[in-house]
Order: C-alpha cells, then structure tokens, then sequence
C-alpha cells in the first residue's frame, strides 16, 4: 500500500492528528488528552512560547491516517525532540513518518533526535516496555510495539525508569533507617505537615521554587515560569488528597516535598459527568495511591529517608496499595521499603545520532 506523509497545521492535518488515537485504544487505556493536544496545535498552549512544534501524519491510499507525531525545537538547543508519537503496527508507514522527522531535523542543523518527549518535559515521555494490560494516572502508556519501530529504525536506550507497585506496609514492615531519619529531623526543627485547601497557593508557589532546583538536572528538562507552573499543575487541587501532599520546612523555607495522587486509572484524560462522578468515588475512598512527585533539598541530609517513612506510615494507616512512579534508574527512591515491592514497569528514552 502506498503511504504519504503531510505536516503542518492546516484544519485537515489536525484533524486526522487529534482522531488517530482513539482508534487504536479502546476506552478504558486511552490516556489521549485532547484539549492538550489541541491547544498545541493551535499554538496556544501555556508552553506554546517556549518551543517550535512541527505536526507530521501519515496517511494511506485511501486517506486514512496510520502513523502520526511532533517535532519540538528548543532555542539554543542542537537536540531535536519527537513526541506524540502513534500508530498502527505498519512499519512502512512508521519507517517513513520517522525518516522525514529526521531529515527535517539534520536539514536544520540539529545532531540528535531525542523522544519520545510530548513537547515538553512538563506535559510527558518516555515508552512503556511492558504492563500492557492497565494503565495508572500520570503513566506514559503507549503501544507494545512502539519501542520496537523506534529501534528497528535506528533508535538506542538513553534512559530507563522505572515504577514499583507496593504491597500494603504492615507493622512488621519497619526500616530502622527511616525511622531514624524521621525521629531526627523531628528533633532538628523540621515542620511536616500536610497542604490543605487554605495553604494549597502557597505551598505550590514553594513546591515550584524547589522543584526547578532538584529536577534542574534531569534528563529533558526545561526551566518554565512559576505562572507556567502553576497553571499546568494548580487544577491539581480539585484531584488531590490534600493529606497525602506532605511539604517540610526548615526555618519557614521548603526543605522538602512529597505528592501522591489517587489511582484514577485515565479518567482525568477525559473529564465528563460520569468520570467525574467516578473520580469522587475513587477520592472518598482510596485504596491505590501514585506516589508521584517527590524533592528534597540537597542541604537536607537523611530527609529523604525521613519522607519514605511518612509515606510509608500514611499508607499503612489508610491500608493503601502505591505505585512509586516512574524513578529514574540509579535513584536512591528506588531502593526504599523494597521489601514491599510486589512489581514493577519499566519505560524508556530513546535517541539518534543524525
């Protein structure tokens, strides 16, 4: 079969780009957010600012689209990013869409292609490798075959993360460490202390300024606004559990952060007044948390071992299941409490010399 390969922004191009992936998920794993997607196609995105996107779809004789993606440039930045990346398992039609991206982006000077990044670090990447049959809140799910297209193509691993599924902690589950961890920074003055509806501006405005500090070095990472921050993470608020957001301070400044959503599978990709419904339910009565978000300060010395202990002392309370969600390999987060790990996923960065 022939296949032919369209870019830009036109409303046909868009339009075939937003309706690929609902045809190649069915309802209940579809993470497509596509007001996100939307508002980036029509470059008025939050972020739009920050970056140069390129829509590319490939469409077949009959001009159905099979294949689709986006192409990011970053000022000063000789990386190219691929993102959005879907399609069905044509590797004709995948080959191509990956052969134009590249040679648009070695034609305009760039040395690397980098993916799968959705635009920008703060809205998603990565390729998941295995655990096909659920998805979780906030997890980069994505077809099976996926990773192999890009690497039959020429891609290599940059990075790999992971998530660990936990069992409910038990009494007997006690890690002397952390527990000391927690007693000390207790003695030291540390303040914990969960957000609360009233402190919930504040506290986002601090998370802000820590986090652009501790995630400064991780891999893809662009600085943002904190008014950029706070309006892609502040609805937030209305999805939390606000006792399972714990902030620390030291002498009135964040030491330190920790974040947990409820499991919402992919309801929140698709906002409605029955999923609305289901997500009360689900908050009212947890018993599935993502570990989401975590920061310390690098001042803060045995902090992190003393948040493990909260978390773990929180969820034994509330006889909770977790996931600890995508660690980058190498991280010490990925070694607590492993005596309750019961799984784990696995999920990937790729890239291409061009």
């Amino acid at each position: 079969m022939e296949y032919k390969v369209l870019n830009g922004f036109d409303k046909y191009v868009k339009k075939l780009f937003l309706e690929l992936p609902s045809k190649l998920y069915s309802k209940e794993i579809i993470t497509q957010d596509v007001k996100l997607e939307k508002s980036l196609l029509d470059k008025k995105h939050i972020l739009s600012n920050n970056f140069e996107i390129m829509p590319f779809i490939v469409i077949d004789k009959k001009n159905n689209i099979v294949s689709r993606c986006i192409l990011t440039y970053y000022p000063n930045d000789d990386n190219a990013y691929i993102g959005f990346f879907e399609s069905f398992n044509i590797p004709q039609a995948s080959f191509l869409l990956l052969k134009t991206v590249q040679e648009k982006a070695k034609s305009d000077g760039k040395r690397t292609l980098i993916g799968p990044l959705n635009a920008s670090f703060w809205i998603g990447y990565r390729f998941k490798l295995d655990r096909f049959d659920t998805v979780y809140t906030a997890e980069p799910y994505c077809r099976d075959y996926y990773t192999k297209i890009w690497q039959d193509f020429g891609f290599n691993v940059k990075d790999r993360y992971f998530s660990n599924r936990y069992d409910i902690p038990k009494k007997e589950n006690i890690n002397l460490k952390c527990k000391n961890r927690l007693q000390m920074i207790k003695e030291k003055g540390y303040v914990i202390r969960n957000t609360t509806s009233k402190t919930f501006d504040i506290d986002i405005q601090n998370i802000y300024k820590l986090l652009t500090k501790v995630y400064s070095n991780f891999p893809l990472y662009k600085n943002i606004s904190k008014d950029q921050f706070i309006k892609i993470f502040g609805p937030l608020r209305y999805v939390l559990d606000f006792e399972m957001v714990k902030v620390v301070y030291k002498d009135e400044e964040l030491a330190g952060f920790f974040i947990a959503i409820p499991n919402y599978g992919n309801l929140l990709y698709n906002i409605n007044l029955i999923n609305l419904i289901k997500i009360k339910k689900i908050k009212r009565n947890c018993k599935d948390y993502i570990l989401l978000y975590t920061g310390i300060g690098k001042e803060h010395l045995g902090l992190g071992s003393a948040m493990a202990e909260i978390i773990k002392q929180e969820l034994s309370n509330r006889q909770c299941k977790s996931i600890g969600a995508l660690i980058h390999e190498g991280k010490v987060t990925n070694n607590y409490y492993k005596e309750l790990m019961i799984d784990k996923y696995e999920y990937v960065l790729l890239e291409k010399n061009l």
